[in-house]
């Protein structure tokens, strides 16, 4: 009797371990614990909307590299289904493709407002374009940038926090203006969190941002000078009507209050 009872508690004793070990295995992780503000990529593959452009921003990334990287060549054409890499180690798994031209996703414009068409246009040829965007050249050393929006600062860019540009404070329908003269790469609304945004190209080292916007006013393009008018403010992408505004140096966020104007 006592042997069997000896059993029957080691049994139990067993069972109970492999319970408890099964329990405090690998933990279930929730699904939205797994999504990041900013995920790392090895490559990324193309879906409809998407340019050269809002990849590389995407990722953080220089798109002169990103576009070296996969041996692309001016107006960098892309497809949907293309895999473009997005590190210098990945340049020989499966590059991208230049195949036609992604067209713009098409934005519904506000009730009542003016539609914009947001089909990029053709460059005649890649040297065309190269000196139309030297003809409007900037730097932070030889060029005043003016204010995108005349509201309030109400976010600090603050990198570490997540917060890669400024949001400026506005009325729905304030008017929106390019901080420096250049050439409009990107007008959708493809990049999460952005809502309805336009892509600056200013020269080969400067890019801005202009996110939340309720309509635009320019499609992808067409050329921008300093201090016009190319959206209206909004909340698209947003909870309250603001304007995010962004600059980018090679890829990489910087403050835009080092650039812009003292108040």
């Amino acid at each position: 009797m006592k042997i069997l009872e000896t059993i029957t508690r080691n049994t139990l004793v067993t069972v109970v371990a492999l319970l408890i070990s099964g329990c405090v295995g690998n933990p279930v992780i929730p699904v939205s614990d797994l999504t990041r503000v900013k995920t790392k990529h090895s490559a990324r593959i193309v879906r409809s909307g998407d340019t050269l452009y809002t990849i590389a921003w995407e990722a953080g990334l220089d798109y002169r590299d990103v576009a070296r990287w996969n041996k692309l060549v001016a107006p960098f054409r892309l497809t949907p289904g293309d895999r473009v890499v997005l590190s210098p180690e990945g340049r020989n798994a499966g590059t991208g493709t230049n195949k036609a031209q992604v067209a713009a996703r098409p934005v519904k414009p506000a009730t009542g407002a003016r539609a914009t068409s947001l089909e990029p246009k053709d460059n005649s040829s890649s040297a065309n374009a190269t000196a139309e965007i030297k003809s409007n050249s900037i730097s932070s050393q030889n060029h005043k940038w003016v204010w995108p929006g005349e509201g309030e600062v109400i976010t600090r860019f603050d990198v570490d926090n997540g917060d890669n540009g400024i949001d400026i404070s506005g009325a729905e329908g304030s008017p929106v203006r390019a901080a420096a003269p250049g050439r409009i790469v990107y007008a959708g609304s493809g990049l999460r969190g952005y809502g309805l945004l336009l892509i600056v190209k200013h020269d080969e080292t400067y890019l801005s941002a202009y996110a939340h916007n309720r309509l635009l006013l320019v499609s992808e393009g067409d050329e921008v000078g300093k201090g016009q008018v190319v959206a209206e403010m909004g909340s698209s992408g947003a909870k309250s009507t603001r304007l995010h505004f962004e600059i980018r140096q090679d890829g990489k966020p910087i403050d835009p209050l080092k650039y812009l104007p003292a108040r």
